[in-house]
C-alpha cells in the first residue's frame, strides 16, 4: 500500500544542518564525543557527526551521498564549507524560487568567480617551508613537523606517503620514517629475496577475475598444495613473503624453516615495493618477481623497508579512543597537502579570498538576484568568521577547487530539493489508499 505525502519541514531539516555546521566552524580541533549505550565515540569531521545522526527527512540520503563523495575528492575535508553555504544558499534561493533562471544564473556566476580567483586572487609562489605547513595544517604544530619533513624527503610526491595510528604513547606525537614502516612479530634485520603476493596464500582462494583454464598449473596429481608451494619457496631460496591476505597457518608455523611471513598488508605497501613485482598466486612466481629488499629494525612491533621514494608517518596517541579522530585530522592535513600540491595554486583562508571576492563583485558585477544573492551568502560567512574571534585564526591557507566545488554542488543539491513537490510513501498498513 502507498500514499501521497507532502513534501514538508524541509526548512526544519536545512536548519539542523546549519546548527551543526555552526558549531564547527572556525575551530579546527573541536571534538564531539557521541555516547552510545556500550562506549563513547571522538569525531572531529562533520560528515562523521551526520552519519551518527538519524535524520529522517527524505533529503538527507542525497545529502550524505553527495558529501561523501565531496570529502572523498577533497581528502583535506571542505565539508564544513560545503554544508555552510548548502544551508545559506538555501535560506537567501527561498524567497527566489519563483524566479526560474536563478539557478542557472548562479552556476553562470561561480564560474566566473572561478575564473576571475584564478587571475585575481590565487597565488602559486608558495615557498614550502614550515611555516607554510603549519598555515596549511591550521597550527597544529605536530602535524606541520612531521609533513614538511616528509616534503623534505619525498619532495612533493605526498601520493607515496603511507599514515599509520597506534596506541604507543603518552602523549600525541607524529613522526616520519623514510621507507614503509611494517609490522612485525620479530626483528628484522638485513637483506632479504622477498616476493609481494597481492591476495592469499590459502588453498582455495581465487582472486577476483579468476580463470580455471589459466590456473591449472597451480593442480598436482603428485603431491598436495601445501607441498606444492613450499616446493617453489625452496626452489627460488625466498626468504620473505609479503602477503595483502591471510596465509595459511601451517607456512607460519614451519619448524624447519627460517623463513618469514607476513600478512594483512595494505596493497599500497606492496604498490610502493614495486607495483609491476606483485603477484596473485605463488605458481605464477619467476625470477623477475623477486626483490632483494633491505629491512631495520624500527621497534620491538615494527621493521621499516629501506627506500628513498617513499615513506610513512606513524602517528602515536594515547588510547584507543583517539585512534579515528587524530587518525583523521591529520589525514585532513595531507589530503589539503596534497591537493595544493597537485593544483600548485592556493587561496588566502581565515575568510580573506572571500573578503576579496565580495569586494571584487560588488564593485564590478552587475546587481541582480543571483549576484545578490550569492553576495548575501558570502558575507554572511565572513560575518560568522568575525563573530568567532576567540577562534579565529588568521593567515591559513586553503586549497583552490574544493570551495568551487563546494559552492556547484550545494547549488545542484538545491535544484532537487527544491523540484521535489510530493513523496510516495511505502507502507504495510492496510487501511492506506492504494494509489
Amino acid at each position: 500500500m502507498s500514499r501521497i505525502k507532502s513534501m514538508t519541514n524541509l526548512s526544519m531539516y536545512i536548519s539542523k544542518l546549519k546548527s551543526l555546521v555552526l558549531s564547527f566552524l572556525c575551530d579546527h580541533t573541536t571534538i564531539k564525543c557521541i555516547d552510545s549505550t556500550s562506549t563513547f565515540q571522538y569525531l572531529a569531521c562533520p560528515i562523521r557527526l551526520l552519519e551518527e545522526l538519524s535524520f529522517e527527512h527524505p533529503c538527507h540520503s542525497i545529502v550524505m551521498q553527495t558529501l561523501e563523495n565531496f570529502h572523498k575528492k577533497y581528502s583535506g575535508c571542505s565539508c564544513k564549507y560545503f554544508l555552510f553555504f548548502l544551508t545559506n544558499f538555501y535560506e537567501q534561493l527561498t524567497n527566489l524560487i519563483e524566479e526560474r533562471t536563478i539557478f542557472d544564473e548562479l552556476d553562470k556566476l561561480i564560474q566566473k568567480s572561478k575564473f576571475i580567483a584564478r587571475n585575481q586572487f590565487a597565488e602559486s609562489d608558495l615557498s614550502w617551508n614550515f611555516e607554510t605547513f603549519e598555515r596549511i595544517c591550521r597550527y597544529q604544530t605536530n602535524y606541520a613537523q612531521c609533513l614538511h619533513e616528509a616534503y623534505l624527503h619525498l619532495n612533493l610526491n605526498f601520493k607515496n606517503l603511507i599514515h599509520l595510528t597506534q596506541v604507543r604513547s603518552v602523549e600525541e606525537k607524529s613522526v616520519f620514517l623514510s621507507g614503509l614502516l611494517i609490522s612485525t612479530n620479530e626483528k628484522i634485520e638485513g637483506t632479504y629475496r622477498t616476493i609481494l603476493l597481492d591476495g592469499y596464500l590459502l588453498e582455495d582462494y581465487v582472486h577476483v577475475g579468476y580463470n580455471n583454464q589459466m590456473k591449472t598449473k597451480q593442480i598436482s596429481t603428485k603431491s598436495s598444495w601445501f607441498y606444492l608451494i613450499s616446493s617453489i619457496l625452496e626452489e627460488y631460496k625466498i626468504d620473505i613473503v609479503l602477503c595483502t591476505g591471510t596465509i595459511d597457518d601451517k607456512f607460519k608455523t614451519m619448524n624447519n624453516s627460517s623463513r618469514i611471513f607476513i600478512e594483512n598488508l595494505s596493497t599500497k605497501i606492496l604498490r610502493l615495493c614495486d607495483e609491476n613485482l606483485m603477484i596473485n598466486y605463488l605458481t605464477d612466481l619467476n625470477e623477475e618477481n623477486i626483490l632483494q629488499l633491505n629491512y631495520r629494525v624500527y621497534s620491538n612491533e615494527f621493521t621499516v623497508i629501506e627506500f628513498t621514494h617513499c615513506g610513512t608517518i606513524l602517528q602515536c596517541v594515547p588510547c584507543d579512543y583517539l585512534i579515528d579522530l587524530k587518525h583523521e585530522q591529520l589525514s585532513h592535513c595531507i589530503g589539503r597537502c596534497q591537493e595544493i600540491m597537485k593544483t600548485n595554486i592556493y587561496l588566502a583562508g581565515s575568510g580573506l579570498f572571500e573578503t576579496q571576492l565580495y569586494k571584487y563583485i560588488y564593485e564590478n558585477e552587475e546587481m541582480n538576484s543571483s549576484s545578490e544573492c550569492f553576495l548575501r551568502t558570502l558575507d554572511l560567512f565572513i560575518q560568522e568568521l568575525s563573530n568567532r574571534k576567540d577562534l579565529f585564526q588568521s593567515n591559513l591557507i586553503d586549497d583552490f577547487n574544493s570551495k568551487f566545488d563546494a559552492w556547484t554542488s550545494s547549488i545542484d543539491l538545491l535544484k532537487i530539493f527544491f523540484q521535489i513537490d510530493q513523496i510516495l510513501e511505502i507502507t504495510d498498513t492496510d487501511d492506506l489508499t492504494d494509489i
